[in-house]
């Protein structure tokens, strides 16, 4: 059977706290797509979708939440919406709050393509209260307050935006396409705007050998923006480790011997440090990603940032063996937490993993649990 209502395109990805937002494609693909870590765009061309096609996108998941409100989710099953309106039905389910505007840079869209388009996405939906999108520094730094405000008042409330790292040196080296000035630049004027910012951080991103410079270079940028958000809307810091996923330059680096991952002992104490380097910056600590070590550290700086340096010690502090048997534990699910190491159950489980194996030492371990993180990329 035909779906009775159109179809509608979606692209490859989305934040972790979008995942029950309503997913418009304004831009296909990403228009630098040279990031060395990056493996979602590889291969892929970035084009401009027309307004008219982008703007029939939303009227055909309008139809189809009309659908899916009258007859559920089995309206998928049986035809009646084409199969990417799942997405619908997420968003439905969560409240139909949350848009998020996708792929890699639906900023670089003039702005008043893009305000027609948040437009029409609040006319169809009017229960949204959150329209979000991902922009790139070298795009942000280069709009203007009016520019900015045209999206304000369309009805932007969030951009999640790639800093990885604030180090100059560690920005070439991944092909970032931007520099430090740029980060701060685009950061002072989305928060500045009115706008809420979410900066995307990845420990571990300069190797071994440019550790202490990625650490101090991305505190100077957090500490610059945070200073720039007001009180009502602090800037957000969401954490992800970073990994070496095949097929990348990066991977083609380590593989030269010319990149060496930190494991996660060393990104614990790239974290430990990067806390004491904020100083005062005000600011929000998300670790909502399945690349991070340990969950709990979130919170929001500087009330929190003793309790989150106490989480990180107390990782710190175990033996080798014992931090490299978490790592491995948090990388296969097992741990979720420090706490669960004590869990004998669980401890059970890990170490079934290790039969057959012998007694790994403790570094075999670690690089093991630094190889994993690719698995969740």
């Amino acid at each position: 059977m035909s779906a009775s209502t159109p179809s509608f395109e979606q692209g490859p990805i989305r934040p972790p706290s979008e995942a029950h937002s309503l997913l418009v494609r304004v831009i296909r693909n990403c228009t630098w797509n040279r990031c060395t870590f990056c493996p979602v765009y590889k291969g892929s061309g970035s084009s401009l979708r027309p307004l008219e096609d982008v703007l029939a996108d939303v009227d055909a998941m309008a139809a189809a939440a009309a659908v899916l409100e009258e007859r559920g989710v089995g309206a998928i099953h049986s035809g009646l919406v084409p199969q990417e309106a799942y997405q619908v039905a997420l968003f439905l389910q969560d409240g139909g709050r949350t848009v998020f505007l996708q792929d890699a840079d639906p900023c670089a869209v003039k702005p008043e393509k893009l305000t027609a388009v948040i437009r029409r996405v609040r006319e169809r939906f009017p229960s949204v209260d959150r329209v979000t999108t991902y922009g790139r520094a070298s795009t942000l730094a280069r709009r203007t307050a009016p520019q900015l405000a045209l999206l304000v008042e369309a009805g932007l409330t969030r951009v999640h935006l790639g800093l990885e790292s604030g180090a100059d040196e560690v920005l070439m080296a991944i092909d970032k396409g931007c520099n430090s000035g740029d980060l701060i630049a685009a950061g002072e004027n989305v928060v500045c705007a009115g706008l809420e910012l979410c900066f995307y951080l990845m420990p571990g991103l300069g190797g071994r050998a440019a550790a202490a410079a990625h650490v101090a270079g991305s505190a100077r940028v957090i500490r610059a923006v945070a200073a720039a958000a007001p009180g009502e809307r602090p800037l957000v810091v969401r954490l992800r480790t970073a990994a070496v996923v095949p097929g990348t330059p990066l991977a083609e680096r380590e593989a030269a011997g010319e990149f060496v991952l930190p494991d996660d002992v060393e990104v614990a104490q790239e974290l430990r440090d990067l806390l004491g380097q904020l100083g005062d910056a005000r600011l929000e600590l998300r670790s909502d990603h399945a690349l991070n070590l340990l969950p709990g550290l979130e919170g929001s700086l500087p009330a929190d940032r003793g309790r989150l340096i106490a989480l990180l010690d107390e990782f710190l502090v175990l033996p080798r063996d014992e931090q490299a048997r978490y790592a491995v534990g948090a990388r296969l699910g097992i741990y979720r937490s420090l706490a669960d190491r004590l869990d004998a159950q669980r401890r059970a489980t890990l170490e079934q993993q290790f039969g057959g194996y012998g007694q790994p030492s403790a570094d075999e371990l670690l690089e093991a649990a630094t190889a994993l993180r690719a698995r969740f990329l």
